[in-house]
């Protein structure tokens, strides 16, 4: 199927997004295989579960899991931790959507800033936060050894409280 009928196909069905349950762990083990070098752990995804700091969504096209996020907030902060599409639903607007629900929460639960750690050579993401209104704030040197990257830290004041200094 070319991006072009998946993307009309994408139009024509809701998005549902649910909490991560112990059940939908293959389904993102997949998906994570698919994304990072080296993949997260079955056990790190089933702390993420157990932890109250962290909010753990999965993302359905037609009952199918297409994508995950997880993120932790701390007081006034969130700190994106994970967020993969399954390749063959990647350029659809999935992740945008997905930005746009973290945003959504983070602002409901009072939260002032959002913090992220992306691999400085994974410009398709780069590209995703800063679309989503993030900006680089840092390096962290060598912060990926097993890919052998470096880190761009990048920050979203929410606009409902101004950055203060």
């Amino acid at each position: 199927m070319s991006i072009d009928q998946r993307r009309e196909d994408f139009r024509l069905a809701r998005l549902a997004e649910t909490s991560l349950i112990a059940e939908d762990i293959d389904d993102v083990m997949n998906i994570e295989r698919h994304s990072f070098n080296p993949p997260w752990s079955r056990s790190m995804f089933m702390e993420e579960i157990a932890n109250r700091n962290s909010v753990c969504l999965v993302f359905r096209f037609d009952h199918q899991v297409v994508a995950f996020e997880l993120f932790w907030i701390l007081l006034d902060e969130a700190h994106l931790m994970n967020i993969a599409v399954i390749p063959d639903f990647r350029r659809l607007g999935i992740g945008q959507h997905m930005m746009k629900r973290l945003e959504e929460t983070c602002i409901q639960k009072g939260v002032r800033r959002i913090l992220l750690d992306v691999a400085r050579r994974n410009e398709p993401a780069r590209l995703l936060y800063r679309k989503s209104g993030f900006s680089s704030v840092g390096f962290r040197k060598r912060y990926y050894p097993a890919i052998n990257d470096d880190a761009i830290v990048m920050e979203k004041w929410l606009s409902q409280n101004a950055k203060h200094v």
